[in-house]
């Protein structure tokens, strides 16, 4: 019995929406149940890679014919669009916000400076979501201010050349913004200001070097690699969860980290010298609050490990370490190498017993000499390591193993 069949319309709609549009449309052939369901399917989703290569220039004539397919009296919750040969968007952004969207996903191969566009995107009060990605190689895009109308947004994600004055006018008319993502690596020259009163999630990717926030719920902060943080204002006093692609970045955000709970960063780039490294560690200090670590890392690579172990000196209330490094053993390992030949000053490794309240270690660490020193350094200097449960990946697998520990100092292995 097809039990699937017997569900009742609004669930199987409902199960429909995580599809493709073109998926969902292909299960008509199913049986006589499911031969219109696809027209009133909440959810449009059309992208690129669901067309045949010869289709790709007549997927706005297939759009259309979709659209027009459709039960007119049957509601839009979502609309997400990446088609390179789509010349009439603002249609199917019209249809969508007539019946009733609430999020919206587009991706735009072309400059719509002149687009008629704007009026139809940010003119929609009722908007909740808003993905919005334009190509990179254009010119600033500038938002007329008569355009936007976003009073209900909640989550904002921008990828592309938006102009300054675009960018603070549309975050002004985002009261109820509370997450937001910022890819702006293509701005080059420009200034970033983001002051948004109820904003708790902030990703920023590319960002400029002059760059002020004024954020007093923030939560969240992700800030991207490519970043550069030479003129960085923060203010964000409710901050508690921090990711940096680049550790040098935490430097201009001292101020705003002595609250951070959960930390993930990169130390993927070393110090170029004594001094920066001296100076990367007393910034460890600020972290003293963290109760969970999430590091990318190369432990292969000379003085990582220390750098490491001087960094876990500073978190003494850490209860979940994760390690990610995806570097091959090419030469034997040596932990404990000395960053420069040529300098008699070394650093000092963080004394034993230091931990009292680290609960979870996750070890996904492909050399397996990489991976069995650091627990064994680990090991010793945690205060109830038979408490711990520890997950390491092992070499060449995506399989993982836990080893747990009892009182008695008996280890266990078990398979993830």
């Amino acid at each position: 019995m097809d039990y699937l069949s017997n569900l009742p319309d609004p669930l199987l709609l409902h199960i429909l929406s995580f599809l493709s549009t073109h998926n969902s449309v292909r299960t008509s052939v199913l049986a006589r149940r499911w031969r219109s369901l696809w027209s009133s399917v909440p959810a449009i989703r059309f992208h690129y890679e669901d067309f045949h290569p010869e289709a790709v220039s007549r997927a706005d004539a297939i759009v259309h014919r979709f659209i027009a397919s459709r039960r007119d009296s049957s509601a839009v919750f979502s609309l997400s669009i990446d088609l390179d040969h789509l010349s009439c968007p603002e249609n199917w952004i019209d249809y969508a916000k007539s019946h009733g969207a609430r999020a919206v996903t587009l991706y735009l191969c072309y400059c719509p400076r002149q687009s008629p566009i704007f009026s139809a995107l940010f003119n929609w009060p009722s908007l909740l979501t808003l993905d919005l990605q334009f190509d990179v190689g254009w010119p600033p895009v500038d938002i007329p201010p008569e355009c936007i109308a976003l009073s209900n947004l909640k989550k904002l994600v921008l990828t592309g050349v938006f102009s300054e004055e675009s960018v603070r006018r549309l975050l002004a008319c985002c009261p109820n913004l509370g997450e937001l993502s910022l890819d702006v690596s293509e701005c080059y020259g420009a200034a970033l200001e983001i002051a948004v009163p109820n904003l708790r999630k902030l990703a920023l990717t590319g960002t400029l070097s002059k760059t002020r926030i004024n954020c007093p719920i923030l939560e969240s902060l992700c800030i991207g690699s490519s970043s550069y943080l030479e003129e960085f204002y923060v203010y964000a006093p409710s901050l508690v969860c921090v990711h940096l692609g680049l550790f040098r970045s935490c430097h201009p955000l001292s101020s705003s980290l002595c609250n951070v709970a959960e930390l993930g960063i990169s130390l993927l780039s070393l110090p170029a010298d004594l001094v920066e490294a001296k100076s990367m560690i007393e910034s460890f200090k600020l972290f003293h609050k963290i109760k969970s670590l999430r590091v990318h890392l190369h432990l292969l690579e000379e003085f990582t490990m220390q750098l490491l172990f001087l960094f876990l000196l500073e978190t003494p209330n850490l209860r979940l370490l994760h390690l990610m490094d995806e570097k091959d053993e090419k030469e034997p390992f040596s932990p404990f190498s000395h960053m420069y030949d040529d300098q008699s000053e070394s650093l000092q490794i963080m004394p034993a017993k230091c931990f009292n309240n680290l609960k979870l270690v996750l070890a996904q660490i492909k050399s397996e000499s990489a991976r069995s020193t650091f627990l064994e350094m680990l090991s010793e200097r945690v205060q109830a390591w038979d408490k711990v449960v520890v997950s390491a990946g092992l070499n060449n697998e995506r399989s993982t193993y836990c080893i747990l520990s009892n009182q008695k100092g008996n280890n266990m292995c078990i398979h993830l």
